[in-house]
């Protein structure tokens, strides 16, 4: 790469912009960084490693919000939209990293930049336009207060730039709610999706930041394109046969088999089995054939996999949402309702209030969970019936979280902070990592999940962490329940999964480009017209361990890397997988393997001879 003088797939720059000074500079990316890192997720934390001192709170303004785009980001190869944030968390106090797709990171790098280093500090509230390179600081006073949908409008409006796309905040970020996120094109407006994870929202909030709006129309130079194009055409039919069904159904695909698994953690984790029929009214079939009201797709992406979905019910006939096998499960099953049209509304207002749909999901079962065990009752919730089941309570509790209003204002701190002010034994029920909440699987049915919550770079978390559904369960290598090999399983998925995300590409379209854990870089190499000297998991191996440098020195080690106690303690006690749980020998095993394969210490550290032989500093 140093001796290529001309860049492809990358335009060699970020754009720093400081709030407080109102100072716009551009800054050539190292181009050493750009072949270890790539660029995205890793780009992004060498950045954070490099100038976020460990004792910088989420809140102040020495925290920043760093953007980063991958090569192949709006290049056209199938799922290349991706863009990262990475920043102090809120929620965990420590470094996070969340993604989105959509136009945004397309935009920021036909707009001439590989990505934004956002500091400081706004005097007033304002909003970052960049218009095919010129980048300004405007005044969003008029703006402040208004919901996603709302503020992107009227953002779009101002600017006239029809084809431009937005990344903001809505009153929950401006809030500092810990899980507010920042949403991308609200479903109704564009394509639609979120920085989610990890209370970004807040972090941008905290700056007077509403939002980034973006446009860019200069085409991604690419080093061999007619090479690229071949290389689709030729495996187009292998596209089709991996991601047909999320043509089809989306990511609600996996909600039938991992209920029939025993692998679907109902009403906060403390069953998998519901009586009579009732999960069969969330089955894909139904929400296809009956909800969905048109497919939607990230830039230049032909798998469509984003599904908008209407309620039926007049009430919600507003409502328009994205529902993901997350989010479907944070406010359905997760909170014993099983209701599509709950679920939507619910969805809708997570998303216009810029709320984290899966936390927010989480808290309110989680409380129901407190509510029927009499820890809490109708006068500390407002009045509200939050028996498992009320998805009218659901939908109200939402918006109170969104607007910190009454018990929303305790809930919108997140789970392992709610617990620990209800107190009660509260915190036994929180089902959480490093303060991120739990998702949509049941350790106990399979332990690697159980592993990669537990050692996942930003919390809890099923794609940092590592995604062993396919593995363990839907096509298992490995029995589901075996202890050994399970460290290293869930190592290779995590190093996968950090290079995919430095490349700026999303993972369901990943395997038929022949970006696995044998990856062939012919697409990568296409675009930017560089051999690489090492492989692609040694540099997602680097990722990773950088992450976890950064941990390291903000203070997370073995301690840290564990699961709730729930989990440990108490069986499954229905389903398939019933009788089964975590057990600290269990666990602890595959901890000790997981370190040894990684070579860090046994207390989670990074030694000094992984930094060497990764060569990061």
């Amino acid at each position: 790469m140093d001796s290529q003088k001309k860049l492809y797939g990358y335009n060699g720059k970020i754009a720093r912009i400081n709030l407080s000074k109102k100072k716009i500079s551009i800054e050539e990316i190292p181009k050493e960084w750009l072949k270890k890192y790539l660029g995205g997720r890793g780009l992004a934390a060498r950045y954070y490693y490099e100038e976020l001192d460990p004792s910088v709170q989420p809140f102040s303004p020495e925290n920043e919000l760093i953007i980063m785009t991958g090569p192949l980001t709006g290049t056209g190869v199938w799922g290349s939209s991706k863009a990262h944030i990475v920043t102090k968390s809120p929620l965990t106090n420590i470094y996070t990293v969340s993604n989105a797709g959509g136009d945004f990171g397309a935009n920021i790098k036909r707009a001439g930049y590989d990505g934004l280093i956002i500091e400081g500090r706004a005097d007033k509230p304002s909003y970052i336009s960049i218009i095919d390179g010129e980048i300004e600081i405007k005044n969003a006073e008029k703006f402040w207060g208004l919901k996603t949908s709302e503020a992107q409008k009227a953002l779009l409006e101002e600017i006239g730039e029809k084809k431009a796309t937005v990344a903001c905040i809505g009153p929950a970020g401006e809030k500092l709610s810990r899980i507010a996120s920042v949403q991308v094109d609200f479903p109704g407006v564009k394509r639609g999706g979120s920085f989610g994870r990890g209370g970004v929202g807040a972090v941008m909030g905290s700056k007077n930041l509403k939002g980034i709006l973006v446009y860019g129309s200069k085409e991604v130079e690419i080093a061999e394109p007619d090479k690229l194009i071949e290389y689709l055409r030729a495996n187009i039919s292998l596209l089709k046969e991996t991601t047909g069904f999320h043509t089809k159904y989306g990511t609600a695909q996996y909600i039938d088999p991992l209920y029939e698994l025993g692998a679907y953690p109902l009403m906060n984790f403390t069953r998998t089995r519901v009586e009579g029929d009732e999960i069969s009214k969330l089955s894909s079939k139904v929400f296809r054939e009956e909800f969905v009201a048109k497919d939607v797709a990230c830039f230049r992406c032909p798998v469509a996999c984003g599904k908008y979905a209407r309620p039926r019910k007049d009430v919600y006939t507003n409502f328009v949402s994205k529902p993901e096998y997350e989010t479907i499960w944070s406010f359905g099953p997760h909170c014993g309702v099983f209701d599509y049209d709950i679920i939507i509304a619910a969805n809708h207002l997570a998303d216009d209030e810029g709320l984290d749909g899966i936390s927010a999901g989480y808290v309110i079962g989680f409380s129901m969970e407190l509510y029927e065990r009499g820890i809490i009752d109708k006068d500390d919730v407002g009045g509200l019936d939050l028996k498992f089941g009320n998805g009218e309570a659901v939908v109200e509790l939402t918006e109170m979280i969104g607007e910190r209003r009454n018990f929303g204002n305790i809930l919108a701190e997140g789970a392992a902070r709610a617990a620990k002010a209800i107190g009660k034994g509260a915190e036994y029920y929180a089902m959480h990592v490093k303060g991120m909440e739990l998702t949509a699987y049941e350790p106990r049915a399979f332990y690697g999940m159980g592993l990669a919550f537990a050692t996942s770079s930003r919390g809890a978390c099923h794609n940092v962490g590592g995604w062993t559904i396919r593995d363990e369960l839907l096509k298992p290598k490995i029995d589901r329940y075996a202890v050994k090999g399970k460290g290293v399983l869930v190592k290779t998925i995590q190093d996968v999964r950090g290079y995919v995300d430095s490349i700026g590409l999303c993972t369901i379209p990943r395997r038929s480009l022949n970006f696995t854990d044998t990856p062939k870089p012919d697409v990568l190499k296409y675009v930017t017209g560089i051999e690489l000297d090492e492989d692609l998991v040694t540099i997602g191996e680097r990722v990773y361990c950088l992450e976890r440098l950064i941990l390291n020195r903000e203070g997370v080690t073995r301690k840290d890397d564990q699961l709730p106690q729930r989990l440990m303690k108490e069986p499954i006690p229905d389903g398939p997988a019933k009788g089964h749980v975590l057990s600290p020998e269990i666990f602890n095993s595959m901890l000790d393997e997981y370190y040894d394969a990684r070579r860090w210490t046994r207390d989670g550290i990074v030694t000094q001879d992984i930094k060497l032989t990764l060569n990061i500093p």
